[in-house]
């Protein structure tokens, strides 16, 4: 904001400003510790107990599920952040799907994973070599994305096959600040080629342009961080796939596909102007 002579305007600060940057950085330090305490305790416990390695996934995604509810119940009362959802059950109740979503801020795939009770997900190899991650994602058999196409399908293929679901970003990292949608990748695309599975859309609305990529924690918005997550009908791979394509056609035209649904979705979304 700017006064009449185009000077810029400082907005005072108040109470629940400095309060919620306290939150936030409580938060933060919480999450980090929460995932190296599960690392060194229940995970390796699971290993003792828990002999097969499909049903120790399945209950170490279960307790990762289960500790981002009462993550994002803590940023709720603290009033860092708060989701609401549409149409949940699409999600809960899905098997063997792809889950994709836009991928706005930092707490994406936490607000999302705090409303299911299990679910696979592609992450970035660099979390397998984080201290404080990578017991989680490791226990959890989270599917390494080390920018090997072949290694990432085949693995999405036997996750699949067994019935679970894939929570994947088309976009591979953050949406760039101030842009509704980033470049998408064509992971998704390929996935879904080779298995023909079902996408399951969600779209993640933020009322705050935030927690993006090399924005630091504590750079925190003028008011409460507002989620809402609309989980919309599944896209039919049969309605939105062309077989008489080659294979590298086919990728780019899903890919552009699920590039203008999300574009259409995002149209009345401005959050990138609010902050």
């Amino acid at each position: 904001m700017a006064d009449k002579h185009g000077r810029p305007i400082r907005s005072s600060k108040g109470f629940n400003w400095y309060w919620r940057l306290l939150a936030t950085g409580f938060a933060f330090s919480s999450f980090g510790l929460g995932g190296l305490l599960l690392a060194i305790t229940i995970f390796p416990a699971m290993m003792i107990i828990l002999r097969d390695r499909a049903k120790r996934r399945k209950y170490a995604q279960f307790v990762i599920c289960r500790g981002f509810r009462l993550f994002t119940w803590m940023l709720d009362v603290t009033g860092v952040a708060v989701a609401q959802t549409e149409n949940i059950e699409r999600l809960r109740s899905a098997r063997g799907a792809l889950i994709i979503a836009n991928h706005p801020t930092l707490l994406d795939v936490v607000m999302i994973l705090a409303q299911m009770d299990r679910c696979q997900c592609v992450v970035k190899h660099e979390l397998f070599r984080n201290p404080f991650m990578a017991g989680v994602v490791s226990a959890a058999g989270f599917i390494r994305n080390n920018d090997d196409p072949k290694n990432l399908i085949s693995q999405a293929r036997d996750h699949l096959a067994t019935g679970a679901c894939i929570l994947i970003f088309p976009e591979g990292t953050r949406t760039p600040s101030r842009r509704k949608l980033g470049q998408l990748q064509r992971g998704v695309a390929n996935i879904a080629i080779e298995t023909q599975v079902d996408l399951i859309p969600v779209v993640v609305h933020c009322n705050h342009d935030t927690l993006k990529k090399g924005v630091p924690w504590y750079r925190i918005p003028p008011s409460k961080i507002r989620f809402r997550l609309v989980v919309d009908a599944p896209l039919s791979f049969g309605d939105i796939a062309d077989p008489t394509l080659s294979r590298a056609k086919q990728a780019r035209l899903l890919t552009r596909i699920i590039k203008d649904y999300y574009l259409d979705r995002l149209t009345h979304d401005f959050a990138g102007n609010r902050t």
